[in-house]
């Protein structure tokens, strides 16, 4: 699968509502790969915001790049 290559609009996406704010549920998408994510703005039991560390953190793993795989384009 291509990873999406974008560098800029990256947020970090809770991989499961209700996994916690840890590292480990985190992943970085820009904008487009995050709002086609399943949960994306769907209301119900919403996650906390993950706090700026994490936030760094999962960036900084992710080469500061979107880690979207989905062959399903997203863009």
């Amino acid at each position: 699968m291509a990873r999406c290559s974008r560098r800029s609009g990256l947020e970090v996406h809770h991989i499961r509502r209700d996994g916690g704010n840890d590292l480990s549920n985190a992943k970085v998408l820009c904008q487009r790969c995050h709002e086609a994510t399943g949960s994306y703005g769907v209301h119900g039991a919403e996650s906390k915001p993950f706090s700026e560390e994490t936030k760094k953190k999962a960036l900084e793993r992710a080469g500061y790049q979107c880690e979207c795989t989905s062959d399903k384009g997203c863009h």
